[in-house]
């Protein structure tokens, strides 16, 4: 059963973020281009941001997750800035945020996807492994999304200066509790940063879309 599990958790996490975004563009009638961008783009920025993270000292874990937080933080929601506000000139809508916020999560679950068919046969795997994926599906995309969301209201009301800082501290915030805390605290400690960002993303969503409206 524990070799099924992983066939399934790896082809949700592989599949699942792709149906999503086909899923998505199809009911709110956008495009499938900023999630491929963005997929794209998490190649340089995480190899890049990898690279920087392998030199920090692992003596002390916990400076070193506080600072592996902060590294990802900056790369992964400064990519995403520069991406939305200088390379997808086109994306003008708040729908297409969601897309590339569902095109980033469908990058960092590709890795633990092709994971889990690593564990096949070895008796490695949680016996929940399934279950956790799909968590993790849905998890990785509402997060992302949220983020994004952000991100993009900054732009398009030109107050980047406030919301990119705060969704890079946000994502710093998320990160190293991974690393810092225990697995039950993490999970606790985490769902109270998701209903932050979820509130924020929230807000945003809602004063783009009256702003959308005045251009109706």
């Amino acid at each position: 059963m524990k070799d099924l599990g992983c066939v399934l958790a790896g082809l949700t996490r592989l599949f699942l973020p792709a149906a999503l975004v086909v899923l998505w563009s199809k009911k709110a009638e956008t495009k499938i281009h900023p999630a491929i961008a963005a997929f794209l783009a998490c190649f340089p920025i995480f190899i890049i941001a990898s690279a920087i993270r392998s030199g920090f000292s692992r003596e002390d874990m916990i400076g070193f997750y506080v600072r592996q937080g902060i590294l990802f933080g900056i790369f992964e929601e400064g990519g995403k800035f520069l991406m939305l506000r200088y390379i997808l000139t086109s994306c003008k809508s708040r729908n297409d945020a969601v897309t590339y916020g569902i095109g980033h999560s469908a990058y960092e679950l590709f890795g633990s996807g092709l994971s889990c068919f690593g564990l096949i046969g070895t008796g490695n795997a949680m016996s929940a492994i399934f279950p956790v994926a799909i968590w993790s599906v849905i998890e990785g995309a509402l997060w992302t999304v949220g983020l994004t969301v952000m991100i993009f209201y900054g732009i398009d009301t030109g107050k980047s200066r406030i919301t990119l800082p705060a969704a890079m501290l946000l994502h710093a915030l998320c990160n190293m509790t991974h690393g810092i805390l225990i697995e039950s605290a993490t999970f606790a400690v985490n769902l109270l940063f998701y209903a932050v960002i979820f509130v924020c993303a929230y807000i945003c969503w809602k004063k783009m879309g009256e702003t959308e409206a005045e251009y109706l």
